[in-house]
């Protein structure tokens, strides 16, 4: 049996996201810079400690994330964990975040800039699959989807708000059509 004492708590069911069973999960304050990626949560329902396989996992903002969990397929569903603690395996909450080290929810909110086809459009969401964060991004009402990675990032500057890119040719292409 898994013992609360083993675990961390990441922070609270806040309430469904949607129709699909998506829910928020508000992280504690103190988690602040800290980037989980969680393959299973345990939920703490009348006492006792019940884990959910993590489908999805993506950042709303800094402070919120959006959970896609095994067995929760619905809003009522998703409604009845609404309160609930969370909690995880502690070497599945990230390292620390050092000073001047920003987070991936960090980039919501910045405009995207391409090399060479000028602004790309505002990074809206990201989303973490299988450790591999992908950022959305609204491009002319059209959401484009980029992989969050240092071979295709070449500067961010979060005081300006602004990130650059050096998409390869045809990808933002291959995402609005």
């Amino acid at each position: 049996m898994i013992d609360k004492s083993d675990l961390v708590n990441i922070g609270t069911l806040a309430r469904p996201h949607g129709v699909g069973g998506e829910v928020l999960l508000r992280l504690q304050p103190a988690l602040t810079g800290y980037e989980p990626d969680p393959d299973y949560i345990f939920i703490d329902l009348m006492g006792g400690l019940i884990p959910l396989e993590v489908y999805s996992l993506r950042y709303k903002n800094e402070q919120e994330l959006l959970l896609l969990l095994d067995t929760i397929d619905s809003e009522e569903k998703a409604r009845r964990l609404q309160g609930s603690d969370v909690f995880i395996d502690p070497e599945q909450l990230g390292e620390a975040p050092d000073e001047g080290d920003f987070s991936l929810a960090d980039l919501i909110g910045l405009s995207v800039y391409d090399r060479t086809a000028g602004f790309i459009g505002i990074v809206t969401g990201i989303e973490e699959i299988s450790n591999n964060p992908i950022a959305y991004i609204d491009h002319n009402g059209s959401e484009v989807m980029l992989p969050v990675h240092k071979d295709l990032i070449s500067n961010i500057d979060l005081e300006k708000q602004i990130m650059k890119i050096d998409a390869p040719e045809g990808l933002i292409e291959l995402n609005t059509d």
